[in-house]
């Protein structure tokens, strides 16, 4: 607990320091088809997500990541992530490393010159036993400069590597964002996603559907964005899905550009 309340102090002292231009993010889970950096420009930005409300009883998790970003040219940017989680379940703590991720996007279109935006997006995580592949097709649209509508669709493949044995499981996402800019520096939206895991490849375990309110405020070299994400439905299988999901998600990013 006391990592995370440093993690949101930090978050905190960076808000407050909102003063210049930033590749601002006006969402928390779906990416934007200009989230790109110019080129030789670095930001920082620190991720903070708590989940809560499982099954089991007096459970929260808070996942940390610490991102260096640049671009490498007016389109090409790329990121290196420092992933860590602390996990409190029924009385026992434990806060750990989660691996290293590199991340790579590339813009094809850009939402600012045509009517529909493109980034593509593609990451790769390792934590030892465990390998992550992640890839996006982020799509945006801009209506009259004041609504932002925001579209990823996300396939991401993981193997665990246990003994002799390779364990595989795909996860689909899908998210969608649409904000409105109430001011250069303010903007309120909703965020919604469709989380869906197949074990093996083969095996469908469940679809899960997430929907909830975002802020997002922007200087000229920081911003800060926070969502908050009820579990709505798993559509799968009715309900809410309080053994592999939480009841409630919570996140906030702030980047700073430097």
């Amino acid at each position: 607990m006391k990592h995370a309340l440093s993690l949101i102090v930090m978050i905190g002292t960076m808000a407050a320091a909102l003063s210049a231009w930033a590749d601002a993010r006006h969402f928390t889970y779906s990416y934007e088809a200009d989230s790109v950096l110019p080129k030789g420009k670095w930001e920082f930005e620190q991720w903070l997500t708590l989940r809560t409300v499982k099954n089991t009883q007096n459970f929260y998790r808070f996942d940390f990541r610490e991102e260096i970003e640049t671009g490498l040219t007016d389109r090409l940017t790329t990121a290196l992530y420092l992933n860590f989680r602390d996990v409190h379940d029924d009385g026992a703590d434990a806060f750990e490393f989660k691996g290293v991720s590199s991340e790579w996007k590339y813009m094809v279109l850009s939402p600012h010159t045509k009517w529909l935006g493109l980034l593509l997006y593609g990451e790769a995580k390792y934590e030892g036993e465990e390998v992550e592949w992640e890839e996006k097709i982020i799509l945006e649209h801009i209506f009259g400069e004041k609504w932002i509508l925001a579209m990823n669709l996300i396939a991401e493949h993981v193997w665990e590597f246990e003994d002799d044995e390779v364990l595989t499981e795909l996860e689909l996402e899908q998210t969608l964002g649409l904000a409105y800019k109430l001011s250069p520096h303010w903007s309120l939206g909703l965020e919604a996603r469709v989380h869906s895991e197949w074990a093996h490849y083969n095996e469908y375990e469940h679809s899960v559907l997430f929907v909830g309110p975002n802020i997002h405020y922007e200087g000229t070299k920081a911003w800060v964005t926070f969502t908050l994400l009820p579990q709505i439905l798993d559509l799968k299988n009715g309900g809410r899905n309080l053994d592999e999901h939480e009841a409630i998600e919570a996140r906030v990013i702030a980047g700073v550009l430097f």
